[in-house]
């Protein structure tokens, strides 16, 4: 039986007999990178727990890198799916023998095509029966169903939608979200008995009635938005030959008025709210392992504008300081191409982070608190909402699901902050990772962007409250 080694300091060590193992979750959200597996585990080969600790560190680096890779749709060594791969190589090689059967048959037998008779002639779909039962004979009897589905194309909605994140390479959020939702679809379908060929505009159409139409304008819109950007995928790698059937898909015509005191934006923090949320006393009831997280963060985000994931996903090589104390955030993916990017680190947040950065490994998180969580931006989120909640920093209006200030209103509170310190908007744009400042002619295509100096002006042009 597994026994867990005691103490922080032997975290991921799990010990299995005589022989210390290694032991990581993989997050939910790149298993598929790993075949389906829910934790990373190697066999130390050492019931010394110091030597297992030393080992332990390599991997973990290892590790740390492997889930980067993937988080960034990058190819990873020794992580695949065999079944998956066996059946895409298969596939290749039936439309590749039913293109031209002759030269087909010539490659197999190592012969010249012009000799290959008429009545010798062979393709692929000849041999799939065999290549089944090696399937079956290596990995078992569900693996022989399941690769003779995907070659012959029946397969669940959902089997592209890994390939298609890759590709589509969103910020870790945005592709947390799309996924959901392809998959809310994809589960649908499959309760229906609907493989991915099945799906035509009627069958479209029945979802959208009853899954999206229903839902608020926006949330509709960010969901017919996912399956239609899949099945743009879907067409343009030839998995569908027929029209987008989400084309067209329209939310219906509520007749609503527009009356005074309608929908409400959210926005920035107020002044006061800023100096509650910088400068009260830690809320009672909060547990005390979140306290240095929220104090480091906030004042973080409200001197940088950086987004939530951008922030608390960061690693240590991520937030260089020179000798002369001067600092940026390297910014390296996310919703759009304006989103990577270097943002010149605050003077008054270089302590923070030189002390979050004391004694660790470049690739290891500045937040490492939020290192081991399955999606950092959502638990750190929720921590936060608690926290402003209990300080009483909070607006919810009638009809409205969500506060009007959320983690995002530090990030409106610096772009306000730095307007009204005069700075250009295509400097803040630029600051902060939006398009829209910059998408005149004139700044979109001619310009190379607001000099360094100007960037750092900006930044330091936005200043905290007194307390």
């Amino acid at each position: 039986m597994a026994r867990k080694v005691r103490k922080r300091a032997a975290r991921h060590l799990v010990l299995k007999g005589r022989k210390y193992w290694f032991t990581r979750d993989i997050p939910e959200a790149i298993r598929s990178h790993f075949g389906g597996k829910t934790a990373y585990l190697v066999n130390l080969e050492t019931g010394d727990v110091t030597k297992a600790m030393g080992r332990r560190d390599e991997i973990l680096a290892e590790t740390n890198k492997l889930f980067r890779a993937a988080k960034e749709g990058r190819p990873i060594k020794g992580a695949t799916d065999a079944v998956l791969d066996l059946a895409n190589a298969w596939v290749d090689e039936l439309q590749t023998s039913r293109a031209d059967p002759h030269a087909w048959t010539a490659t197999i037998f190592n012969r010249d095509p012009a000799h290959v008779a008429d009545e010798d002639v062979m393709t692929a779909d000849d041999f799939t029966e065999e290549r089944a039962e090696a399937v079956e004979r290596e990995h078992g009897y569900k693996a022989r169903r399941r690769f003779v589905n995907i070659i012959q194309g029946r397969v669940d909605v959902d089997h592209h939608v890994e390939d298609y994140l890759k590709e589509a390479r969103l910020a870790p959020k945005t592709t947390d979200e799309r996924r959901n939702l392809i998959k809310r679809f994809a589960s649908w379908a499959k309760l229906k008995g609907w493989s991915l060929p099945q799906i035509d505009r009627a069958k479209a159409g029945s979802y959208f009635s009853e899954a999206i139409a229903p839902l608020n304008e926006r949330t509709a819109r960010k969901h017919h938005g996912s399956v239609k950007l899949y099945w743009d995928y879907l067409i343009a790698r030839g998995h569908i030959s027929a029209a987008n059937p989400w084309e067209g898909q329209r939310m219906p015509d509520r007749g609503r008025r527009v009356e005074r005191g309608g929908k409400v934006e959210e926005r920035p923090f107020s002044e006061e709210e800023i100096k509650t949320l910088l400068y009260s006393a830690y809320p009672r009831g909060m547990r005390e392992a979140f306290k240095a997280q929220i104090h480091d963060a906030i004042r973080i985000a409200a001197l940088s504008g950086l987004r939530l994931a951008e922030l608390v996903t960061l690693w240590v090589e991520e937030c260089p300081i020179d000798e002369d104390g001067n600092g940026y955030f390297d910014i390296r993916q996310g919703k759009t191409a304006a989103a990577a990017r270097r943002v010149p680190m605050h003077p008054d947040v270089i302590e923070i982070v030189k002390r979050r950065k004391k004694g660790k490994d470049p690739q290891d998180w500045l937040f490492h608190e939020l290192a081991d969580e399955r999606n950092a931006g959502d638990v750190f989120g929720k921590r936060f909402a608690n926290y402003r909640e209990k300080l009483g920093v909070d607006d919810k209006r009638p009809g409205q699901r969500r506060s009007l200030v959320n983690f995002h209103s530090f990030r409106r509170w610096f772009v306000t902050e730095a307007e009204r310190a005069g700075i250009p908007e295509s400097t803040i744009s630029s600051v902060v990772g939006h398009e829209e400042g910059r998408k005149s002619i004139t700044l979109g295509v001619y310009s190379g962007g607001p000099a360094w100096q100007q960037m750092r002006a900006c930044v330091e042009a936005v200043k905290l409250p007194g307390s």
